[in-house]
């Protein structure tokens, strides 16, 4: 378990809590990609669900003066395979699908718009101070 700016605290398979209950809340904006929430996050939490529909996902908890701790997670949806959501999820080319293409899902119990705002933000900011 790793914590990011003590708010967002990120599990690894071993200490996840149980997620069950939690249903999409909400996306993330296309241009966050695979790489973009492993450099952020580091490795996701799990990899392909029991019954396929999910490739890669990430469990988080997200803690706020005003919310106190939730749980949230970030995970693909239903892609063809776990290499082709990690070159393919959430890139701008997938904004530009006539299907609606495919990205990041956020799953929770709760509101995730605090959640999916802050992630965004930070992500923005953290992009743009890398050298390129």
């Amino acid at each position: 378990m790793s914590s990011l700016k003590n708010q967002i605290t990120v599990y690894d398979e071993m200490d996840a809590p149980d997620t069950s209950g939690t249903s999409l809340k909400g996306h993330l904006s296309y241009g966050i990609t695979y790489n973009d929430l492993l450099d952020y996050f580091g490795r996701e939490t799990f990899g392909e669900s029991g019954d396929g529909k999910v490739k890669n996902e990430w469990v988080l908890e997200f803690e706020t003066e005003e919310n106190g701790i939730q749980l949230f997670t970030i995970y693909d949806w239903k892609v063809e395979s776990k290499e082709w959501s990690k070159i393919n999820t959430g890139s701008l080319e997938q904004a530009e699908d006539w299907l609606g293409g495919s990205r990041w899902h956020v799953g929770g119990k709760e509101y995730a718009g605090d959640f999916i705002e802050f992630i965004e933000k930070d992500l923005k900011e953290v992009k743009n101070k890398l050298p390129f």
